[in-house]
């Protein structure tokens, strides 16, 4: 017999790299923390300290700030759950889309060079 949390990995929810979804995604649709706060029921301050990472979210503050912001829990929670490829992905388009193509060979190769690092790192651990 097996237990489930025996084959599924239990990832921290890192709130830092969630606040800075939560800030980037506000500043991205023009929504200064004072909106947002009134928008979800929340103080500024409490938005300001989510998204320095100075306070833990709840669950329901998560669900009406993503509601409120118009994107999905999973997209905030990206660096906390297994399937997030998709929405990191998403990111990397982002951040080439205003790229010359000078750019983007540059970040390639710096991105092809990191990937290489880490898997011989992993490597390395399992010898």
């Amino acid at each position: 017999m097996f237990d489930i949390f025996d084959i599924v990995e239990v990832r921290k929810i890192e709130y830092k790299l969630l606040g800075q979804r939560i800030r980037a995604v506000r500043l991205a649709a023009g929504v200064s923390q004072e909106q947002l706060a009134e928008m979800v029921g929340l103080t500024s301050q409490h938005i300001s300290h989510t998204e320095v990472a100075s306070t833990k979210i709840s669950l329901p503050s998560l669900v009406k700030i993503a509601n409120a912001l118009r994107v999905s829990v999973d997209k905030l929670l990206s660096d906390s759950v297994h399937d997030s490829k998709p929405h990191l992905l998403d990111d990397v388009q982002t951040v080439f889309a205003d790229c010359d193509p000078d750019e983007v060979y540059v970040m390639l190769e710096a991105a092809n060079a990191v990937k290489k690092s880490i898997r011989v790192r992993k490597l390395k651990r399992i010898e």
